[in-house]
């Protein structure tokens, strides 16, 4: 993986309002000498904070956490869309808070979705500067934000962070909160043997969906459109027969897809831009659906977790 030179990804955490806004100060005036373009986000009380001593400049933008973040990936996606339609432009420094999870489950996708940034944006010439005030953010949110950044600003530098976790590694811990398959009962499995049949993947999806969850028609087809793209990859790449399974609830749609291969797709496959002719498969899969992990099997093959959720 190339890394763009003007890329940076760091965390400060802080517990004064006073430190804040000196660190975010110095982050703008750095971009924005720089000839970057600036954006700070954060609530709506810490960008009248800010903004009332940084004020307006040309290249600044101010704007709401709210405005700019929704579901992890979706968010993730969303920069990765915005740097791709930038290129070659001025480099881009962004610095605020990322949201706190309505429940644990929740934050720990946000610290996934930090985990996942280096490789879903480290080819454009983006800057970004996480901040964490430990006044409103639990230990573990602070320690997976450690976890999840190579660099730490301290007394307004960015240094090597010595509590940094490989994303592969950080996956396996328990503040990665990884997905699990449901242990209940499945809605419905089936086994695909060759191309030919990925029809029958997207018809469980689609009949499981309908009969027992109440998720709208766009949620149900992207999910169905991301388990076409995973048993595609499992029977190209991997090796036949590859098993899906469904768990359908009212507000929420589990996809299990197993290959018999050797099990060695990497963890973060699909956060990466594909180049030229590469397949946009499990890049695709990843935009559809609110999260999904990649496993190993219980029979040493390859396994991908898919879930779609929407609040009803």
């Amino acid at each position: 993986m190339t890394t763009h030179p003007d890329y940076r990804h760091s965390v400060m955490v802080h517990d004064t309002d006073e430190e804040l806004v000196s660190v975010t100060e110095a982050f703008v005036a750095r971009g924005l000498a720089s000839g970057a373009e600036v954006l700070v986000h954060s609530s709506s009380d810490r960008v009248e904070l800010v903004r009332g001593v940084i004020g307006a400049h040309p290249g600044l933008e101010y704007a709401l956490d709210e405005d700019l973040y929704d579901a992890p990936a979706r968010t993730l996606f969303d920069y990765q869309r915005v740097l791709a339609e930038r290129a070659g432009t001025r480099p881009l420094w962004v610095t605020g808070t990322v949201p706190l999870g309505r429940d644990a489950a929740e934050q720990a996708s946000w610290h996934r979705y930090e985990s996942a940034v280096d490789q879903a944006l480290g080819a454009f010439a983006f800057a970004a500067l996480c901040t964490y005030d430990t006044r409103t953010r639990p230990p573990w949110v602070i320690a997976a934000a450690r976890a999840t950044h190579r660099t730490v600003n301290v007394d307004l530098t960015d240094r090597h962070n010595q509590r940094y976790v490989e994303p592969t590694t950080f996956l396996s811990s328990p503040l990665a909160g990884r997905p699990e398959a449901p242990t209940t009962p499945p809605s419905a499995a089936t086994v695909v043997l060759d191309l030919s049949q990925l029809s029958v993947a997207r018809e469980l999806v689609q009949d499981g969906a309908v009969r027992h969850s109440a998720l709208s028609r766009g949620a149900i087809e992207g999910l169905r459109v991301a388990v076409n793209e995973v048993a595609t990859n499992g029977l190209v790449h991997g090796r036949p027969p590859v098993r899906l399974t469904l768990w359908a609830e009212v507000g929420r749609l589990t996809c299990l897809v197993e290959d018999s291969g050797p099990g060695l797709l990497d963890a973060m496959t699909g956060y990466r831009r594909p180049e030229g002719s590469r397949s946009l498969g499990m890049w695709a899969a990843r935009q559809l659906v609110d999260d999904l992990q990649i496993g190993r099997s219980s029979s040493g093959g390859c396994s991908v977790l898919l879930t779609i959720t929407e609040a009803l």
